[in-house]
């Protein structure tokens, strides 16, 4: 498996941020209890920011994210990171980097699962979309010029689904 699966799902998110204006990215959404597009991207960047923080250390915890309200308020700065995310998973060499992945459900104890880098950004693709239907959720019922893609939000395995049943009509 190539990286550009994974770099295609942050293209993705980059591409439909670049038509907000930088007011709309960090407006408080109804539809979304009151989080914004933003808030939402925040939590998806920081998740591949761990990721890439771990790879370096060789633990993973998607729990030490730095909740940075730049990147939940600040449309440039938050586009000029997601590029970033793109050329570091791109100049992994290694996509197969055994990790430990640190789980802590209450404060008694920590765990530390074998991982490995591939794994991982399988679950990211998984996490980012399912971030990305609440963004389509948010940009649908607030911002009715925003062009989205018909397969945002949309799991790869649904859209595979989708397609295998068009050519069975």
């Amino acid at each position: 498996m190539k990286s550009v699966i994974f770099t295609e799902v942050v293209k993705q998110l980059s591409n439909l941020l670049k038509q907000l204006k930088p007011n709309d990215y960090s407006k408080s959404l109804d539809v979304l209890n009151g989080s914004s597009i933003g808030q939402h991207t925040r939590h998806i960047v920081e998740f591949y920011q761990c990721l890439l923080k771990g790879i370096l250390g060789g633990i993973v915890d998607y729990d030490a994210r730095e909740r940075n309200l730049m990147l939940e308020n600040d449309l440039n700065y938050t586009l000029s990171i997601l590029k970033l995310i793109e050329t570091q998973i791109e100049n992994i060499k290694n996509l197969n980097e055994p990790l430990l992945l640190s789980v802590n459900y209450n404060s008694d104890s920590q765990h530390f699962i074998e991982t490995n880098f591939i794994r991982e950004m399988v679950y990211l693709v998984e996490h980012s979309i399912h971030h990305y239907a609440l963004i389509r959720i948010g940009l649908q019922e607030n911002f009715d010029k925003i062009d989205i893609p018909k397969n945002f939000g949309v799991a790869y395995s649904t859209v595979k689904h989708r397609q295998e049943m068009v050519v069975e009509i």
